[in-house]
């Protein structure tokens, strides 16, 4: 989370709106990203809907989306928006995304490690 925070204000700083998307639920996460990052826009807590058509009709105004692999990359992927995916443990070459611009960041290939954190803010940086 730290990492994702420190990247979201390095983003800030070229004039960009870092957007999250965390289910409404996850409160003491979404106040920790709002302390390191209060411009941060949070769109799920506006809204009376929560569904997986919701994040994909969202995914589709950003410029970018940065994520790990999990379910809301997969709901990203559907609206065919550059991607820059990270990856541990979990296969880059079987679960990416197939969509026309996607660059992957997988640990095990830069780092020889499943370690998701051993992937800098550095790292993901120098690809946006």
């Amino acid at each position: 989370i730290d990492n994702f925070i420190n990247l979201a204000n390095k983003i800030e700083e070229q004039n960009k709106k870092p957007v999250f998307f965390i289910e409404k639920k996850d409160i003491e996460l979404i106040n920790r990203i709002k302390d390191g990052v209060p411009e941060a826009l949070f769109p799920e807590q506006y809204s009376e809907i929560s569904c997986p058509a919701l994040i994909t009709a969202l995914s589709k105004r950003l410029e970018l989306a940065i994520t790990i692999d999990n379910g809301v990359m997969h709901m990203m992927g559907l609206s065919n928006i550059p991607m820059i995916v990270l990856f541990g443990p979990t296969d880059s070459e079987k679960f990416a995304p197939q969509i026309d611009n996607i660059k992957i960041l997988d640990s095990k290939k830069i780092y020889k490690s499943e370690d998701i954190n051993k992937i800098t803010v550095h790292d993901v940086y120098k690809l946006i």
